[in-house]
């Protein structure tokens, strides 16, 4: 029920290329156990390029039947889930759409019918569990059942491509090809605004990469939806990134501790620690669009208000 139909190499998707990775000054480390246990945890998979062309998510460690893959948090978008595949259906009555943190949009669909995973959708609370339906190895690609594959037209060659019977097998434990996003150093929790925010994990000096991932491409208004990010130079591209860059709040009294690296034609960011930062610190950025997007003129004027009082 996700995102762009990655199963089948003759299907159209951006291609992806990791070859940035090498260069990232980046060492991760486990979080604590509390901390994975917030609201957001993705640490037992990982984003790599698949056998499609693609981005899929694996699995970095063993997982049994029955244990949690992942859990995390939705934001809506003003998208339409007909044509864009790389948003949740998210209501009852097919009218709302989400995207997912983490890794969870990187899931392929399981077409043969012999999905690994499960996704369970709350959707009174915008957060979502995803379980392992069987054992599942360390490497082997996570699959989930597209249940929006029988009547979203962004779906229709998944689903034709799915009652031929041609789909093929599942794609074998492949332990090679390195993450395209991380964000271990990272946590997600209730901030001081009635929303979600991102904190340090653990203590990043400065010049450290906080985080780094990768953004889907989304035909919507970026001027009608705060989670989006501005992906191009002309202010007509907009996307929605992966891992828990979503969750940045904006500091609007010049302190931040963070910067956001954008990459658009490889369609790939980092975050980069412009000081050193404590742990459990929130994680803030500078919103670059701040000044001339429509959602963002209430944060424009708080930030005024701000300025002139100091």
């Amino acid at each position: 029920m996700m995102r762009a139909a990655a199963v089948s190499a003759g299907l159209a998707r951006r291609s992806f290329r990791p070859a940035f990775l090498g260069a990232a000054r980046f060492t991760a480390s486990a979080p604590p156990t509390w901390k994975r246990s917030a609201l957001i945890d993705c640490s037992k998979v990982q984003a790599r390029p698949d056998a499609y062309g693609g981005v899929g998510a694996f699995a970095a460690v063993p997982i049994k039947k029955g244990e949690l893959v992942e859990r995390g948090v939705v934001r809506i978008v003003p998208a339409d889930g007909n044509i864009c595949p790389y948003v949740f259906t998210w209501s009852e009555d097919r009218s709302v759409w989400a995207s997912g943190s983490g890794v969870s949009i990187f899931y392929n669909a399981a077409l043969d019918g012999k999905p690994n995973s499960e996704m369970e959708r709350h959707l009174d609370s915008d957060t979502f569990k995803i379980f392992a339906v069987r054992d599942i190895e360390q490497g082997e690609e996570l699959t989930h059942v597209y249940k929006s594959l029988e009547w979203r037209e962004c779906f229709k060659e998944l689903k034709a491509l799915r009652d031929s019977g041609k789909a093929g097998p599942p794609v074998k434990p492949n332990p090679l090809g390195p993450p395209v996003l991380d964000c271990s150093k990272v946590y997600a929790k209730a901030d001081g605004h009635g929303g979600v925010g991102a904190f340090a994990a653990q203590p990043i000096k400065k010049g450290e990469v906080v985080e780094y991932g990768i953004v889907r491409r989304l035909p919507v208004d970026g001027h009608k939806s705060t989670i989006l990010f501005t992906w191009s130079e002309d202010r007509t591209v907009w996307a929605h990134a992966s891992g828990l860059a979503p969750f940045y709040n904006t500091a609007l009294d010049g302190s931040e501790n963070t910067k956001m690296n954008r990459y658009f034609d490889e369609d790939r960011f980092d975050i980069i620690a412009v000081r050193d930062i404590e742990e459990d610190e929130e994680l803030t950025h500078v919103y670059r669009s701040i000044d001339w997007r429509a959602c963002f003129s209430d944060l424009k004027k708080a930030r005024e208000a701000i300025r002139t009082s100091s």
